[in-house]
């Protein structure tokens, strides 16, 4: 039985890829855990304690393993992917990036808000535009607090793994939604550098699109590891 590893958003938690857990849960071993300052793992969050969380638990396992992240947890899952690239089998990666551009200009935003409005202004994205999973998304959100937000950010804007991913030998899935422009361009770049790389635009989709098309993103990630 393979086991598929998921790395959940900056500010989110494990429980977002419910969907994906469940409908997987059966024919895969799946593991969803709650990155260093989120849900119920204590913190600090940090980009590198979290690498290191999520190498740790894949070198816990018998078989290399389907590493999968979205977001901020696509570039985490890059890194512990780059602490031993064997013990991936695959890597699927949704609207991640490699080197951040305007963090800094989010960062100094966010420093002038309250938490309380961040999650608020943030949930609706991160529950993939889905009403019912609005109050779960703000839950986490406030958990995860402005100050994962602070460094996260920081972290990323000071990042640049370009140099490093032609190390990344694993078959991979880079995928975006076409709502994600931002992330539209550093995915194409994941895409053009990474060796085993193909690049799949998903129509209509935003950043955190799992929640928002869970059927079609469990889809897309079982093509993949089939």
């Amino acid at each position: 039985m393979a086991t598929i590893v998921f790395v959940h958003a900056l500010g989110s938690s494990g429980r977002a890829w419910q969907p994906q857990a469940a409908a997987l849960g059966e024919r895969h071993k799946v593991l969803a855990p709650d990155l260093p300052g989120h849900g119920e793992t204590p913190g600090p969050f940090g980009l590198e304690p979290a690498a290191f969380a999520v190498a740790e638990l894949i070198a816990a396992e018998p078989e290399p393993v389907h590493l999968v992240g979205i977001s901020v947890g696509g570039t985490v899952a890059m890194l512990a992917a780059l602490d031993d690239p064997s013990r991936v089998a695959s890597l699927t990666l949704s609207g991640a990036t490699a080197h951040a551009l305007g963090v800094a200009l989010q960062r100094n935003l966010m420093r002038l808000m309250p938490a309380g409005l961040i999650a608020a202004l943030m949930s609706g994205m991160y529950a993939g535009g889905r009403p019912e999973l609005k109050a779960q998304a703000k839950e986490d959100l406030r958990k995860a607090g402005k100050q994962a937000f602070m460094n996260g950010l920081a972290e990323l804007g000071a990042l640049d793994l370009r140099p490093r991913l032609a190390d990344l030998k694993t078959p991979a899935l880079v995928l975006c939604g076409t709502k994600d422009k931002e992330n539209l361009a550093p995915a194409e770049e994941l895409a053009a550098t990474i060796p085993d790389a193909r690049l799949d635009t998903i129509p209509d989709a935003g950043h955190i699109w799992n929640l928002q098309f869970p059927d079609l993103f469990t889809a897309k990630l079982q093509e993949h590891i089939a």
